[in-house]
């Protein structure tokens, strides 16, 4: 009966210990989670950002290439039109 006893004491000393030093240590932990968070976080918007910028380029480059071949096209057709009419 004294070694169950003693058994039964260890276990429970044993589990209070566990939960002080889990309590004492978990904000460290938490700590650490969040900055790496935050350091991902930043990392994933800097890489949104340069991709949002890449994608703008590549936009305003169609859009560039599609503004000129319809004045192009505009410019031609009223030659044609004035060609036509003799002006």
């Amino acid at each position: 009966m004294k070694k169950g006893g003693n058994f039964f004491w260890g276990v429970i000393l044993g589990t209070m210990a566990g939960l002080i030093v889990g309590i004492i240590l978990t904000p460290r932990k938490e700590e650490k989670i969040k900055n790496i968070l935050e350091k991902k976080t930043e990392e994933l918007r800097n890489n949104l950002q340069e991709i949002g910028k890449k994608i703008g380029k590549k936009v305003h480059k169609i859009k560039s290439n599609f503004e000129s071949k319809w004045k192009k096209n505009k410019i031609e057709k009223m030659d044609q039109v004035e060609d036509e009419l003799g002006t």
